[in-house]
């Protein structure tokens, strides 16, 4: 299992000054798993793999070509439908908790997708609807507003667990050891957020919707003509045990279903 440094308390002070240089380029709350599984390999893979990829997120490079991932759900693919009332108080904190891992997952996939030099297997695809408006996230939605800290999964009331471990499967290609997205534990703060996001995405994953869009993401993210942010080839040997799956499963998966539950819980379509 991968090592990472999840605790901020817990990390050197060269790890934590890192964090903080992240959060602040990225403007975001939050250093999402990646960063933190690069972490735990210590400060020089840390250092090395953000000092390749920090200019092209000054330079916007890295957004532009990450904005459109959001067109790959289409508008008519969410069903305005009214959250639980148990959740209605709280739906400015979630929405922002969504946000803020939408716009990071989006930027972060296209960034490590050229860091780790990773093909696209398909590449045939048609244009994607650009006036159906992108970004995609945070529209409308302040990402300032504090949000609660990231639980520490291991410690999470085992039902809960069960939920999350269930939502990780969806659009997943079933391999054992598929990193936990952090989206689902963040959301663990509110448990009757993820019994209402379950059967969301549960008819999506039978259909196979979610895959499709996982394998649709992917590709787009690796199609961004980034190739200088390309790794040298001992560190992507390096970098590939620790982020290969991240890159290549989880991350694609969160974009479209962050998508997906961003537009779910859109304001002034439910509630």
């Amino acid at each position: 299992m991968a090592r990472e440094i999840a605790d901020d308390s817990a990390a050197p002070a060269a790890i934590r000054s890192l964090y903080e240089d992240i959060r602040a380029v990225l403007d975001t709350p939050v250093v999402n798993l990646v960063y933190r599984r690069l972490a735990g390999q210590g400060e020089d893979v840390l250092r090395e793999s953000w000092q390749l990829i920090r200019p092209a997120y000054l330079d916007g490079r890295i957004a532009l070509h990450a904005a459109p991932l959001a067109l790959i759900v289409p508008n008519a693919a969410v069903a305005p439908d009214a959250p639980p009332p148990a959740i209605a108080g709280d739906l400015p904190a979630i929405r922002t908790v969504i946000a803020t891992y939408n716009a990071n997952n989006a930027r972060n996939l296209v960034a490590f997708s050229a860091l780790l030099g990773l093909m696209p297997g398909r590449v045939d695809f048609p244009p994607l609807d650009e006036g159906a408006g992108m970004p995609d996230a945070p529209s409308g939605i302040s990402i300032d507003r504090p949000i609660p800290a990231l639980p520490v999964f291991d410690s999470l009331p085992e039902p809960l667990q069960q939920t999350i471990r269930r939502l990780n499967r969806f659009g997943d290609t079933g391999e054992e050891g598929a990193p936990v997205a952090s989206l689902y534990v963040h959301l663990s703060h509110w448990p009757e957020m993820l019994a209402y996001v379950e059967p969301l995405l549960k008819p999506l994953d039978a259909a196979g919707t979610l895959t499709s869009w996982r394998m649709e993401t992917a590709d787009r993210a690796a199609m961004a003509p980034l190739s200088d942010l390309r790794a040298p080839a001992d560190l992507r040997a390096v970098l590939e045990p620790i982020l290969g799956a991240l890159v290549r499963r989880t991350i694609p998966k969160m974009v479209p279903i962050g998508t997906y539950l961003g537009r779910a819980l859109k304001p002034g379509l439910s509630g």
